[in-house]
């Protein structure tokens, strides 16, 4: 007994003097970060931050002059400099100092206008360059819009960099009066490995032709729904267009890691156009994404502190948004549409029938009275005709996907589409290439009555959806 009591007291004194090496671990960590003195702040902290600050004021001093036109070196060189001062000010805990948190915000403002800029000033220096399935009047037609919207973005970005220099003059900083005078030393091209993680081997230079307009047409496909079916803001975010982007660079990176420069570039021209239809749209999705980024995290449409109102006025949102909606994916979708057509060129170049690869998409009802008709031994014939095609065909219904050349997938899909229609029509989707799309949509016409229904964001969203909001496939 008394042993017990010496253990016992034992542990209870080891574990105060625990309890209390944690506490003074606690307090010696809190005690490496202090808060500054207004006196460090107008001594230390200014001081540093307009050293910080120089080249971005430099740069941005060049603004000022009239009818000036960016160039690529100086918007790289610009992101650079904006991300020098806004790492010093997330550092020093800016984003939660009321004297320093509308300097961050422009400074942070001025990044995301800026890559909308460099885009599309990239854009317009490599147009000539991408071989495009363009006429001289579509070409004259985009390069206008273009143009147009690169010089809101300037007129927003100005507005912006005098906004910056009257608030580093409130927070008695000096704006640099040296305007930025030269080019850059280093390249701007970003190297990058072989984008071929789960990439299957391929024989042939033919197969990877397949592999790479199949991929494009399925992207492509994704994004015309997308863009047909936009009917408010919220169908717009920047995760929607980043995932698109991201879809998009990868196909640009297959199309460069496996057939730029090859043999088969050289005798079908038309792969060339490819690569043009997804590269701008790639740049195009750039420009969008960082507007909605600012549209959402530095304008006044989701903050109503008074800093986001006052960036409100400095670029009107209103305009970013319909400038995303009716210039960005506008435009974006005219060249994924075309280059959905100059793909058909090439599969008949190769001697393949378009209509195999060529994805379509198609809503379709099955009215609630042929439940009877829809069961297993009368639909399971799906499979027959999805499997005599190259490219997978798909049924979408209920957030579920099913691959319709499996017996068994299709299987699982009758019971669940039979239950809707014990109380209801039945929506679904499906979705493959052209000719087993018609193929199919017709077979469940004949056998249950299915009717084709327009795809909208409420079907993509709610019955039938394999696309989220955001554009994600879940």
């Amino acid at each position: 007994m008394v042993e017990h009591i010496k253990k016992t007291a034992g542990a209870h004194v080891v574990r105060k003097v625990k309890e209390k090496d944690k506490v003074s671990s606690r307090n010696e960590a809190k005690s490496l970060v202090s808060i500054m003195t207004a006196e460090e702040i107008e001594k230390k902290f200014i001081p540093e931050l307009q050293l910080v600050s120089a080249g971005l004021f430099s740069i941005l001093k060049t603004l000022s002059v009239k009818e000036f036109q960016p160039d690529r070196e100086m918007c790289f060189l610009l992101s650079k400099e904006v991300d020098r001062v806004e790492t010093f000010l997330d550092d020093y805990g800016a984003t939660n100092n009321r004297r320093f948190f509308f300097f961050r915000e422009l400074v942070a403002s001025i990044r995301w206008i800026d890559v909308a800029i460099f885009q599309a000033v990239h854009i317009l220096a490599r147009f000539d360059n991408y071989s495009l399935a363009l006429n001289s009047t579509e070409r004259k037609q985009f390069i206008s819009e273009l143009r147009g919207a690169l010089n809101f973005y300037i007129s927003g970005l100005t507005q912006l960099a005098m906004a910056l220099q009257d608030e580093a003059r409130n927070l008695e900083l000096v704006p640099g009066e040296a305007p930025y005078e030269g080019k850059i030393g280093f390249g701007l091209e970003k190297k990058m490995l072989p984008a071929d993680l789960g990439q299957e081997a391929i024989r042939n230079e033919q197969e990877v032709i397949i592999e790479i307009l199949k991929k494009f047409l399925e992207v492509a496909e994704d994004f015309s729904l997308y863009v047909n079916t936009i009917r408010a803001l919220a169908d717009i975010s920047e995760e929607s267009l980043e995932n698109f982007r991201s879809a998009f660079n990868r196909i640009q990176s297959l199309y460069d890691s496996y057939l730029k420069n090859t043999r088969a570039e050289n005798e079908l021209p038309d792969l060339k156009k490819i690569r043009g239809h997804v590269s701008v749209p790639l740049h195009l999705l750039e420009i969008g994404r960082a507007l909605m980024h600012f549209y959402e995290r530095h304008s006044d449409r989701i903050r109503s502190d008074a800093f986001s109102v006052k960036i409100a006025h400095l670029v009107d949102k209103t305009q970013i948004r319909d400038n995303v909606k009716d210039f960005v994916l506008k435009q974006a979708l005219v060249f994924v549409e075309i280059g959905k057509r100059v793909s058909g060129q090439i599969f008949r170049s190769i001697g393949s029938d378009p209509d195999e690869y060529i994805l379509e998409t198609r809503g379709l009802v099955i009215p609630a009275y042929r439940v009877e008709d829809f069961h297993i031994r009368p639909i399971m014939p799906l499979t027959q005709i999805a499997g005599k095609y190259g490219t997978d065909s798909y049924l979408f219904f209920n957030r579920s996907k099913y691959n319709l050349k499996s017996p068994i997938e299709l299987a699982i899909a009758i019971p669940d589409i039979r239950e809707t229609l014990a109380e209801e029509n039945a929506a679904l989707m499906l979705r493959g290439p052209r000719k087993a799309v018609v193929e199919m949509a017709n077979f469940l016409s004949e056998k249950c009555g299915a009717y084709e229904k327009t795809i909208t964001r409420e079907l993509l969203e709610t019955q039938s959806a394999r696309l989220d909001r955001s554009g994600r496939k879940v």
